[in-house]
Parts: structure tokens; C-alpha cells; sequence
């Protein structure tokens, strides 16, 4: 079996559309910890009050502030409506965590301008808790691959002696293990990263032949999906990183749908004749451009990365 050309898979991407509901980015339970955060959020609105009433009476309050800014630092105390609160102050949790003169007096101004309603029903706290769901995908999109990529023989390993002496192996990026240094040092290869904080998701290796994919998961269109998808760009747009080495951009979600739904054969052939508006045509254009001209390169969502897994897998 030998791997079919990069617009091979790309065309069965354009052909196989993403599910608009896919369960792996789905959390639809009741968080586990809904109790925890409820008991933290109700005894925030009690140090909440005896400020006030404390304030009320002349009195600073200074260790009930103290008492009111640690629990709100810890992780069951941020998902209250004192936090929301933050972003009608202009600032963030991360902007105030190590200020505690400033936080005091966001408190202050809590007080002043909003009621405080010491009932703390769970519904409440499980909405706040669905409206930052998106943070907890981070992870999906390389444990979908990885999982797709066991499906078909592919070992997960964990560390650098199983990744090597294993034949076909799947690792996912870490930045103790399988970071851009020790991927440089330990496989003797170029890749190289302008961004330092940036990683890859997911390793692919096939005896001496590897893959390197990063994985975006995009729903809508805007300026982040927008970068996101310029990062996916940049990184099959690399060359000079071997002949044994391959680049993925994978990317599933709705805005795969959008992105790659309207691609013709001719556009393929001939990407030229894409309008540079709206900047959906423009990121088009610049996949298959690089496609074309880097055959070591490859673009994927969920179905053609199932078929390209399984043809590396095969070689």
C-alpha cells in the first residue's frame, strides 16, 4: 500500500462534511463538582454581606476581604455573579489574582452598584460553569485523533523509548515529553516554530516516516477562528523538514463545513481564480496553493485524516 497524494485526502474532506453535532465536544451532564462550586459560590455572597454590614458600621473588613479573596482565587470560587463582574470593570481574573489592593476595591464597587442576592441556585452556577464549556475542549481534538489513529494499530505512548522501539506509535504533544526540543533532539529533525509557545497536538510514526498535525476545532467565523486557522496554514506551509516527515492541519468542527464545502475541481486546479473576498476565499486559496506546492503537506477533517491513517498505517 502506498500513501495516495495530499489532494487526495483533501478532496475526501471536501466530500465528507462534519457532523454539526459531534458528542466528543459535547458536555451535556450536570458538572461533577456543581456542589463545590455552589458551597463556594453561597459562602462568597456571605463574605459579601458581612462586608457590607461591616463597612456599614465603620469597620475596614480588611480579613474578611482577605478571607473573600482567597476563595475567590480557588478554583470552585470563581463562578459566581462577583466574577462575572470583572469584565463590566474592564479587567480579568488573571489582572487582579495578585492585586489584592485592586481587587478590594472591585468589591467595593460590587457592592455599590449591584444587588446582592445571597439565594444561590444551582442552575445559575451550572450556567456559568456551560457558558466557559468551550475551555474544556482544548484536549478533544488530539484525543480524537489519537483514538482514530489506534483504531487503526497505532500504539499511544507516553514517553520517547516506547514512541522509538514501537513500529507504528501515536504520541500527543506534552510539554514535559513530546515538546518541540525534544522532538528536534530525539528524532534528529527541522522542525522549526516561530512561536515557542506554540505546540503541535499529535505524532504519528510509522518506522522511520512521521506526522505532525495540529488539530482546530472551529464553529463559527471571527478574528480568533480566523488566527486559528492561519496556525493550521503556517504549519503545512513548512518545508525543509524532511523527506520522512509529514505536515497536517486538521480541522473538524461547523467552520470545516463552511471553509471547504464551496471548493471546486477548478478551484483545485487552479486556485488562482478564487476571489481574495470574503476571507474565507482567501484562507481556500492559500491551503490549496500550499497543498500543491508542498507534497508533504496535508490538509484533513475527520474523514479524510480516517483515510490518511489508515493508509500510513498500511505503507
Amino acid at each position: 500500500m502506498t500513501l495516495q497524494d495530499n489532494l487526495h485526502y483533501f478532496k475526501i474532506s471536501i466530500a465528507n462534511t462534519e457532523q454539526i453535532f459531534d458528542d466528543r465536544y459535547m458536555f451535556l451532564d450536570l458538572n461533577k463538582d456543581i456542589d463545590k462550586y455552589v458551597e463556594a459560590t453561597q459562602k462568597t455572597k456571605e463574605l459579601l454581606a458581612t462586608i457590607k454590614t461591616l463597612r456599614a458600621k465603620g469597620d475596614e473588613a480588611t480579613e474578611t476581604y482577605k478571607k473573600l479573596f482567597e476563595l475567590w482565587k480557588s478554583d470552585y470560587g470563581s463562578k459566581s455573579e462577583f466574577n462575572c463582574f470583572l469584565a463590566a470593570c474592564d479587567t480579568t481574573r488573571e489582572d487582579i489574582e495578585k492585586d489584592f489592593v485592586s481587587f478590594v476595591k472591585i468589591v467595593n464597587w460590587f457592592l455599590e452598584h449591584r444587588s446582592l442576592n445571597l439565594v444561590t441556585p444551582h442552575e445559575w452556577v451550572q450556567a456559568l460553569l456551560d457558558s466557559i464549556a468551550s475551555k474544556s475542549k482544548r484536549n478533544c481534538g488530539e484525543e480524537k485523533l489519537s483514538e482514530i489513529a489506534q483504531q487503526h494499530g497505532f500504539k499511544l505512548v507516553d514517553n520517547w523509548d516506547s514512541f522509538k522501539n514501537t513500529k507504528k506509535s501515536v504520541a500527543i504533544y506534552s510539554n514535559k515529553v513530546f515538546d518541540l526540543d525534544n522532538i528536534n533532539t530525539n528524532l534528529k529533525i527541522n522542525l522549526p516554530n516561530e512561536n515557542q509557545n506554540k505546540k503541535n497536538d499529535i505524532i504519528l510514526k510509522n518506522n522511520n516516516l512521521f506526522v505532525f498535525i495540529e488539530a482546530k476545532h472551529l464553529k463559527g467565523q471571527g478574528g480568533e477562528q480566523g488566527n486559528q486557522v492561519g496556525e493550521l496554514i503556517n504549519l503545512i506551509k513548512k518545508t525543509n523538514v524532511g523527506d520522512n516527515v509529514y505536515l497536517g492541519g486538521f480541522l473538524d468542527g461547523v467552520y470545516s463545513n463552511k471553509l471547504l464545502s464551496s471548493i471546486t475541481d477548478e478551484e483545485i486546479k487552479n486556485p488562482e481564480i478564487i476571489p481574495s473576498k470574503p476571507k474565507k476565499n482567501k484562507q481556500k486559496k492559500e491551503i490549496i496553493e500550499t497543498l500543491n506546492s508542498n507534497p508533504n503537506s496535508f490538509w484533513f477533517n475527520t474523514a479524510g485524516f480516517k483515510e490518511f491513517v489508515k493508509d500510513f498505517g498500511e505503507i
